[in-house]
């Protein structure tokens, strides 16, 4: 079927307490995973399941944008699932309009580097640009930081051999007040909306985008707050490092600090109803393709290895797809 509006899939998840998955994609092999990762969640739950395909300006880039839309435009026509394909991270007007000529039916325009009175004026730039030709727009209040503000390289490939409660506890250390200190601020928001006329609100709540696994817990009680001040689907940025369930706390030893909780808390009793992940899904192709690699270095075939690592991203999705309908508890 046709790409379809993104407020097509958020506003029934809303009322639902449900999330979407936003997926960023960087090759075609990454696109098939989602596309077919949804298909056979589909199935598995007997409900459909929606999917948001991302493309960031840099793989738009990388691709060519014309290239990039158009592979989530062919396996859209050739699913029955649902499909959104948003611009993620666009911080210049240029990148919205090139997204606008090739069809993307979602943008996030992020202007979180910015002064507020900045960021809203931008902000609402980008919705006159997107609403007459019929597409919402996700904007950013708050910062969502990188791991890398905080570490080196090589001290993020230290932390990534650590025990999960070890690297939490080194990255309170290090980056715990600062990411405290940008979260979105409650009393901003319904100005913030009120002014930009955005349509989804991407409302930092603790996040911090990079990090490898889901190990890091967000303040849910700030996003409770940001909640009941605007009707809006909330988006959740940096979700490859969330922890996924209350289960995972346990097994991983981390210890919840007062107001925490993990992502299906945020879903449940925070609105979040468009959950982005990227870098989690980037290290499971990257694996994938090295252990392919490594179980048969003779292997002249690229594709025999991309297909281990396709399929290691399917998975993946998979899994976050299950908590988002909430079948996992």
């Amino acid at each position: 079927m046709p790409l379809v509006d993104e407020r097509e899939l958020l506003l029934p998840a809303l009322k639902e307490r449900r999330a979407v998955g936003a997926f960023n994609a960087n090759n075609m092999e990454m696109i098939q995973a989602f596309v077919w990762a949804a298909e056979e969640m589909t199935e598995e739950l007997g409900k459909p399941v929606d999917l948001i395909i991302q493309l960031s300006p840099g793989a738009s880039k990388y691709a060519g944008w014309a290239l990039g839309a158009g592979m989530v435009k062919i396996v859209a026509q050739e699913t029955n699932i649902r499909i959104a394909l948003n611009l993620d991270h666009a911080t210049k007007l240029e990148e919205i309009e090139k997204a606008l000529e090739n069809n993307f039916t979602a943008v996030l325009f992020d202007g979180s580097s910015l002064p507020l009175e900045e960021n809203i004026e931008l902000t609402r730039k980008v919705v006159e640009m997107c609403h007459p030709r019929g597409v919402p727009v996700e904007a950013e209040l708050g910062k969502i930081p990188k791991i890398e503000d905080y570490f080196s390289k090589d001290e993020i490939a230290h932390l990534r051999s650590l025990p999960a409660k070890e690297a939490v506890k080194i990255i309170r250390e290090r980056a715990g007040k600062s990411v405290e200190e940008l979260m979105a601020k409650p009393e901003d928001v319904e100005m913030f909306v009120e002014k930009t006329g955005c349509d989804f609100l991407a409302a930092a709540f603790g996040s911090i985008h990079g990090i490898w696994d889901d190990i890091w817990p967000v303040r849910v009680d700030r996003l409770v707050e940001i909640q009941k001040r605007t009707p809006l689907p909330l988006v959740s940025h940096g979700s490859s490092g969330i922890l996924m369930t209350p289960k995972d706390v346990e097994e991983k030893g981390i210890e919840l600090m007062e107001g925490e909780g993990t992502l299906l808390d945020a879903i449940q009793t925070g609105g979040v109803t468009k959950v982005n992940v990227a870098t989690i899904l980037s290290v499971s192709f990257i694996q994938g393709f090295i252990d392919a690699y490594n179980a048969n270095p003779s292997e002249k075939d690229f594709r025999n290895l991309g297909k281990v690592a396709r399929d290691r991203v399917k998975e993946k999705v998979k899994e976050y797809m299950r908590l988002f309908a909430g079948a996992i508890s």
